[in-house]
């Protein structure tokens, strides 16, 4: 199932399930970076983030908000240089979801306060591409593509609302 809308894209996202279970992921009430190549059959030493999980990491540490790497390996980043901001895969658990919904309008806010601040002084187009993964107790896992404005991050508030009832 694909739906479009406006700068997001939702697909079911099941090989994502399947190599949680794998590396025996114990689902709790945090959030975490999901590696760019989870999806590879490669051990998790290997797994790839993107640079901006530590700039990330730290305006949510400062806010007193834990996010964590998937796994307990030392991260491998993955630096682009380009005009466009590629930011982490977010998975925002199950456990997260139900126990406390307002963290996810503060993390997007939190990234789209880091991206203002990130583009302070550019000019022209701004585009953000990232990730977000959703445990679905009901659905499984969904995945958010998102490609667009700094702006638009708040509507995926929403779009992660719905998902999820």
């Amino acid at each position: 199932m694909k739906i479009n809308k406006m700068n997001y894209q939702i697909v079911n996202y099941q090989e994502v399930e399947n190599k949680l279970k794998q590396l025996n992921f114990g689902s709790n009430n945090t959030l975490f970076f999901i590696p760019e190549n989870i999806t590879e059959n490669i051990a998790s030493s290997n797994y790839i983030y993107s640079e901006s999980t530590t700039d990330i990491k730290k305006s949510f540490k400062s806010e007193n908000i834990l996010v964590e790497y998937l796994t307990k390996d030392k991260p491998l980043l993955r630096t682009r240089k380009s005009a466009d901001w590629f930011g982490p895969t977010l998975f925002i658990t199950y456990s997260l979801l139900s126990e406390n919904s307002t963290m996810i309008g503060i993390s997007l806010n939190l990234i789209s306060s880091y991206l203002y601040d990130h583009f302070k002084g550019t000019v022209g187009t701004k585009k953000i591409k990232f990730e977000i993964i959703i445990e679905n107790e009901k659905d499984g896992f969904k995945k958010i593509n998102y490609d667009g404005s700094i702006e638009g991050i708040k509507e995926l508030e929403n779009v992660i609302k719905e998902l999820t009832k």
